[in-house]
C-alpha cells in the first residue's frame, strides 16, 4: 500500500506499550499506517508520496492537554493582559488606555494579575479600579482564575450591597465592613458569568485559542468548563464553524453555579463519551476547593504562611455524593475541581461511593490532584482514579507554594509515587492559569525546578518520556480513547507534532527552550513554522 506521507531520518517516540523508538513513520489518509527502520518505511513511498526528513529531531503524538479553559484562554486574548505587571499603578495605567478607547457603559476586563508579584504585595481594591473609570464597569481576574476585583460600577450592576454577606462556597474581601471589591471563588465565579462576553467574542477567542493551541502542538483538548449551560451551546457552534480544529473532550460542569449547571446537564441526557471524534462528552464535574495559588485550596492543615486559614469549600460532602454519585449510577465518569488534601479526600470519598453502586471501568478523574499525601494516593490506587496533575504550576507558583505549604510540596502534584503505585496520571495545563506551552510541563514534570530555580518536592520527579506519556496516551486514557489516539501506532489517527530537537536527547534544563515546528491533526497539518 502506498503511503500519503512518510516521515523518516528522526527520533519517533512512541507513547506506545513498549516504548519503541522508531525511524520512520508511514501515514494513509487520516491513519498512521507503519512504523519502523527507515528502509522499512520508505519502501511504503512512491513518486506521489510526501518524504518528509526529520533530520534526526522527534516525532511526537500529539499532546493531549487533559484540563485546559479554552473558551476563557480566547476571550482573556481580548481583554488587558496583567500577567506581567508588577505594581497596582500599571494595572490602572493598562485599564486606564483601554477605557480611552471602550464606550461607556461596557465592559473593561483585564486577566493574569498576580498580587504575589506587585510590589504593594496585596490585591488591589474597588476604589483603586474606579480611579480608573465609574463610567465602566470594570473586573480584573487573579492569574488563578479564582479570584478577581471590581469596581463599584460592576459591584452595582450585580446588586451587591456594601454590608452583603459571604456567600456559600465564597468570600467579600471587605475594608472597615465595607465591601472592597476583591471576589472570591464562588462570588467571583458568578460575577465573571454575569460579565460574560458576547458569542461572537467567544467565536473569536475560540480562534485565538485554538490558533495558541495548534502552535504548541496541542491537538486534543480537555475542555474543563466555561460558565453556565450557554458554554455547552458555544463549544458546539465552535466546533461546527470550524473556529476549534483541536479534538475536545467537554467537561460537564461550569465554573459557576457548578452543582445547578450540572444536575441540568445530567436531566438533558448528557452522557460520557457521547459524541465523535472531533467533540465528546466528558465527565460530570464539580468544583470542591480553590487555588493553590491564592492560596484557597481545601487542606486538611493550616497554610504554614497563614495559620488561621485552612482554604474554601464550595460543598459539603452530602451535596457532592448526592450529585456525582447520581451522575456515576447514570453511567457518567464523575470529577471535581479538588487542589487541597481536604478537597481531593472528599472526591475520592466520592469516587469510592461511586464505585460501589455503578458499573466498572468509568476511570473516575481527579482535576489537580494538588496536595495527595501518601494516604490519599493509595486511596488513589484502589479506587482506579485517574488523576489529572499540572506539573507547570510548580514553575509557576511553587515559589509560593514552599511559603504556603512548607514540607506539604512533596506531596504536590505527586507524579513520582503515584506512576510508582501504577496509578496513570494525565497532565493538564489548566491555561489560562498557566501558559498553553507543554513544554514547561515537562520541564517542570522532569525537574521539580520553579521560575528562580528553587526545587519543589524533588522526590517527585519522573523521566522525560513518563512525562510525555502523561501529556499524551495517558491523557487519552483519561478519556477512553487510546485505542485511537494518544501513541504512534498503525491504525491509529494521525495526530502528530514534529519538534524542533530529539527531545529524548536534550538535558532537561533545555526543554523550557524547546519548540514545536508543526502540528498534524487526522492527517493534515494545522499549523507549521514554515
Amino acid at each position: 500500500m502506498r503511503a500519503d506521507i512518510v516521515f523518516y531520518n528522526g527520533q519517533i517516540v512512541t507513547a506506545d506499550a513498549n516504548r519503541n523508538i522508531h525511524q520512520a513513520v508511514a501515514i494513509k489518509g487520516e491513519t498512521i499506517l507503519d512504523t519502523g527502520a527507515n528502509e522499512e518505511i520508505l519502501a511504503y513511498a512512491d513518486e506521489q508520496t510526501k518524504r518528509i526528513d526529520l533530520e534526526g529531531n522527534s516525532l511526537l503524538p500529539g499532546f493531549i492537554d487533559s484540563h485546559a479553559h479554552i473558551e476563557i484562554n480566547g476571550t482573556n486574548k481580548l481583554g488587558v493582559n496583567c500577567k506581567e505587571l508588577h505594581s497596582i499603578e500599571d494595572i490602572q495605567a493598562s485599564l486606564s488606555k483601554r477605557a480611552a478607547d471602550t464606550p461607556a457603559g461596557e465592559w473593561i476586563r483585564g486577566w493574569g494579575y498576580n498580587h504575589k508579584q506587585l510590589t504593594e504585595q496585596r490585591h488591589p481594591t474597588r476604589w483603586e479600579l474606579d480611579e480608573v473609570s465609574t463610567d465602566h464597569p470594570i473586573m480584573i481576574t487573579r492569574t488563578c482564575n479564582h479570584i478577581s476585583v471590581v469596581n463599584s460600577e460592576a459591584l452595582s450592576r450585580f446588586g451587591l450591597a456594601d454590608d452583603a454577606p459571604d456567600p456559600e462556597g465564597g468570600k467579600l474581601g471587605r475594608e472597615n465592613g465595607i465591601i472592597n471589591g476583591q471576589l472570591f471563588e464562588s462570588i467571583h465565579m458568578d460575577m465573571y458569568e454575569f460579565s460574560q462576553y458576547s458569542e461572537s467574542e467567544i467565536m473569536k477567542g475560540y480562534e485565538l485559542a485554538s490558533g495558541e493551541y495548534l502552535e504548541n502542538g496541542i491537538t486534543s483538548v480537555h475542555e474543563a468548563g466555561g460558565y453556565g449551560n450557554i458554554h455547552f451551546q458555544w463549544l458546539q457552534k465552535g466546533v461546527l464553524n470550524n473556529s476549534i480544529p483541536t479534538r475536545l473532550y467537554m467537561m460537564m460542569g461550569s465554573l459557576s453555579r457548578s452543582r445547578e449547571v450540572l444536575e441540568r446537564a445530567l436531566e438533558g441526557g448528557l452522557l460520557t463519551r457521547m459524541g465523535d471524534r472531533h467533540l465528546t462528552v466528558g465527565p460530570a464535574k464539580l468544583f470542591i476547593d480553590g487555588s493553590s495559588s491564592g492560596p484557597t485550596a481545601a487542606t486538611r492543615d493550616p497554610y504554614t504562611s497563614d495559620p488561621e486559614d485552612s482554604g474554601v469549600l464550595y460543598y459539603t460532602q452530602e451535596e457532592l455524593e448526592q450529585t456525582l454519585v447520581k451522575a456515576s449510577r447514570m453511567g457518567n465518569q464523575i470529577t471535581s475541581h479538588a487542589m487541597g488534601d481536604k478537597g481531593v479526600n472528599m472526591l475520592l470519598h466520592c469516587i469510592e461511593k461511586a464505585n460501589e453502586i455503578s458499573e466498572e471501568g468509568l476511570r473516575h478523574r481527579i482535576e489537580h490532584c494538588g496536595i495527595a499525601p501518601a494516604d490519599l494516593r493509595e486511596r488513589i490506587k484502589q479506587a482506579k482514579a485517574t488523576p489529572i496533575l499540572n506539573p507547570a504550576f510548580l514553575y509557576e507558583f511553587g515559589d509560593g507554594y514552599l511559603k504556603d505549604y512548607g514540607e506539604r510540596v512533596h506531596d504536590m502534584f505527586p507524579a513520582r509515587d503515584l506512576v510508582d503505585l501504577g496509578v496513570r496520571p494525565a497532565i493538564g495545563s489548566d491555561n489560562p492559569v498557566t501558559t498553553v506551552n507543554p513544554f514547561v510541563g515537562l520541564y517542570a514534570a522532569v525537574t521539580r525546578k520553579t521560575k528562580s530555580g528553587q526545587s519543589v518536592g524533588e522526590n517527585q520527579k519522573i523521566s522525560i518520556y513518563e512525562a510525555i506519556e502523561q501529556y499524551t496516551i495517558n491523557g487519552a486514557y483519561a478519556s477512553f480513547e487510546e485505542d485511537w489516539k494518544g501513541s504512534i501506532e498503525s491504525g491509529k489517527v494521525a495526530d502528530l507534532i514534529i519538534l524542533d530537537k530529539p527531545i529524548l536527547d536534550v538535558p532537561p534544563e533545555e526543554l523550557l527552550e524547546m519548540s514545536v515546528e508543526a502540528t498534524m491533526i487526522g492527517g493534515s497539518f494545522h499549523w507549521s513554522k514554515q
